[in-house]
């Protein structure tokens, strides 16, 4: 078998390259980037070809693609990869609310991912975990809507942003005194800042956007009530999720609570107080979802509104994991954990 990798050497390629190892340990791997270079993984030097062979004679035929570039290039090479035979994962914006594409989460709406599909959009890094940590609820009690609290790492912006935002606390902190005056107000080193790219008339973000559009079509709710609101904080890697939801029957906490633990890739966090509940502890266990801090909205006194916390790896539970674990679909993983449940 051979898995194609394009957008290899970004953080979100790399990860899938590690899962595609765990998954499909006998594969031969394609590598593409924007140019041809030779990276170094686990000490081990790789050779990545320029994305451009894809539109020659000489293209590699093959088996599973994932596609991890932004949304231009994926138009671009997506058609190019389902002529060589590819059965493809793409995991830019470009195909999510396309309805003739299924938009993919493993432990989810896999079901609709036969062996006559052929592409599958990843859905966005704070999709993934909410919606894996609403559906167990939604079947329990009927979900009604939610609004959505985002705070979210800066790896979700790429390797160059996270290298700056890296680079510019080290220096802010660095000079011992309280970080601030002489810092950008717009930029990401000890500061929060509105999730604010492509804002529209409507007011919300496109970041916003996803979140709202992309849930309704992932739990097949078209009309469902959503709301969002999402940030960029100081944190390498980690998305964190605060939401308020409400579902059309009163919420027992403890059948909420057994729910959630038997989830798919889903850990539930118990207790009130969130301990074990942060970025930190999501890339201590990165291919699950954090769900916890489960409690009845005060301001409802039918007990149908719940809060709750979702935490998750945006790079690999909210991105790479899911898309490696939509392709056990149609090949089998060698790793029960990146294989998606209930598929033979």
């Amino acid at each position: 078998m051979r898995i194609c990798i394009l957008g290899a050497t970004g953080l979100v390629g790399r990860e899938t390259l590690a899962l595609v190892r765990r998954a499909y340990p006998s594969a031969e791997t394609v590598l593409l980037a924007s140019r041809r270079r030779t990276v170094e993984t686990d000490g081990e030097s790789l050779s990545v070809e320029a994305a451009e062979i894809l539109e020659t004679p000489d293209a590699p035929r093959g088996d599973l693609a994932f596609v991890a570039l932004d949304d231009a290039h994926s138009a671009r090479y997506v058609p190019r990869l389902l002529e060589l035979g590819y059965r493809v994962v793409d995991k830019s914006n470009t195909y999510r609310l396309d309805p003739k594409v299924v938009l993919g989460v493993a432990g989810v709406n896999h079901h609709l991912v036969t062996r006559q599909v052929r592409l599958v959009a990843n859905p966005n890094c704070t999709t993934i975990p909410v919606t894996l940590a609403l559906a167990p609820l939604d079947d329990a009690f009927g979900l009604g809507g939610f609004a959505a609290s985002t705070y979210q790492a800066i790896s979700g912006a790429g390797q160059a942003t996270l290298d700056a935002f890296l680079a510019g606390s080290k220096a802010a902190y660095d000079a011992f005194r309280l970080p601030g005056a002489d810092l950008d107000p717009q930029g990401y080193a000890a500061n929060v800042v509105p999730h604010h790219g492509k804002t529209d008339d409507s007011g919300f973000s496109s970041e916003e956007r996803k979140l709202m559009l992309e849930s309704r079509k992932i739990l097949d709710r078209p009309e469902l009530a959503t709301s969002a609101q999402c940030c960029r904080v100081p944190v390498a890697v980690g998305h964190y999720v605060q939401l308020w939801t409400t579902f059309a029957r009163p919420v027992d906490l403890d059948e909420a609570a057994r729910r959630l633990e038997a989830a798919p890739f889903v850990r539930f966090v118990p207790g009130p107080a969130g301990e074990g509940l942060s970025p930190l502890h999501a890339v201590r266990d990165r291919d699950r979802v954090l769900v916890g801090r489960l409690r009845h909205d005060p301001r409802d006194p039918s007990r149908r509104t719940l809060c709750m916390t979702v935490v998750a790896d945006n790079l690999r539970l909210g991105a790479a994991t899911n898309a490696v674990r939509i392709a056990s679909c149609w090949v089998p993983s060698a790793d029960p954990a990146l294989q998606a449940p209930g598929v033979a």
